[in-house]
């Protein structure tokens, strides 16, 4: 069953653009938006974490791999499950040719059915037959309704698993201050957040913060604060409820100009665009489901 669910994901085609909203016509609280893709092998072990307002569920399929997370680092052993939520910055280190990893990423206004953070079960007969189930379902473009209903089942398996203590929960590294400061920044990214007003918060000098926060979380402090921003932004650009002027100043940008330049920067073109595509997309998604 497990090398079963490996051959299915490694026929997972590339794709891009993993982290857009892709509306799919129905108003539900369920599992939602789901893409699947598969990492494997080796890749620098240097680099930047990733940060969206997406879930996303790792099923560790190969070799251990190590996971850091918001300054903590998890051992991911084989055959373990591992959910990341929105806005935590993420980055897996593949230092064996034998890593190989299944990640489904999707948007859930429900929580009920979602386990704890940082929590993490063992794959068993149950959960990869619901896995290999989903797996087969959307390689076969089965209907979105259906891709919702399977992985709910999984996260509400995956959510008994843990607390049956299938597996041994990994343990971040102790003395790392980086999460108590993401905590504060996505609390308050309709603030300025200057490096001074951290350091004091934090009791710290800003020369120990950037050198701390980066060495922890493998990101910058300030492009942490950047990407953030705009990924909250991304998302408010594809809802309706707040305008351009609005979304701007939640996100911390004194102007609708600075914000635009900073939107464009990062994503290729302006928030005006971005949100008439994520309104076009979800228009046809309604016309042809």
């Amino acid at each position: 069953m497990f090398k079963r669910l490996i051959r299915e994901a490694k026929q997972l085609h590339s794709v891009s653009g993993l982290f857009v909203n892709r509306p799919n016509g129905y108003d539900f609280d369920l599992p939602d938006n789901i893409l699947i893709f598969s990492r494997g092998g080796c890749a620098p072990v240097a680099g930047s974490g990733a940060i969206h307002h997406r879930h996303l569920l790792n099923l560790n399929l190969g070799a251990p791999c190590t996971l850091l997370l918001d300054g903590h680092r998890f051992y991911l052993e084989t055959g373990s499950v591992f959910l990341i939520y929105p806005y935590e910055n993420h980055l897996f280190l593949h230092t064996d040719e034998k890593i190989f990893r299944l990640m489904i990423t999707f948007e859930v206004k429900r929580r009920d059915i979602l386990p704890e953070r940082h929590s993490s079960a063992l794959l068993n007969p149950a959960s990869l037959r619901l896995a290999s189930d989903l797996l087969r379902a959307y390689r076969n473009g089965a209907e979105r309704w259906d891709l919702t209903l399977l992985l709910t089942l999984l996260l509400s398996r995956f959510r008994q698993d843990t607390r049956e203590n299938s597996a041994p929960l990994p343990l971040p590294e102790s003395g790392s201050f980086a999460p108590r400061i993401v905590r504060h920044i996505m609390n308050h990214l309709n603030g300025e957040l200057h490096l001074d007003a951290l350091a004091k918060e934090f009791h710290i000098s800003k020369s120990t913060l950037r050198r701390h926060f980066q060495s922890e979380t493998g990101i910058s402090l300030g492009e942490y604060i950047r990407r953030s921003r705009i990924t909250r932004a991304m998302h408010l650009l594809g809802k309706e409820e707040k305008n351009i002027g609005e979304i701007a100043e939640v996100c911390g940008y004194s102007s609708i100009q600075a914000f635009s330049r900073a939107f464009r920067e990062k994503s290729g073109m302006t928030p005006f665009a971005y949100r008439s595509r994520q309104f076009a997309l979800r228009r046809n998604r309604a016309l042809n489901s």
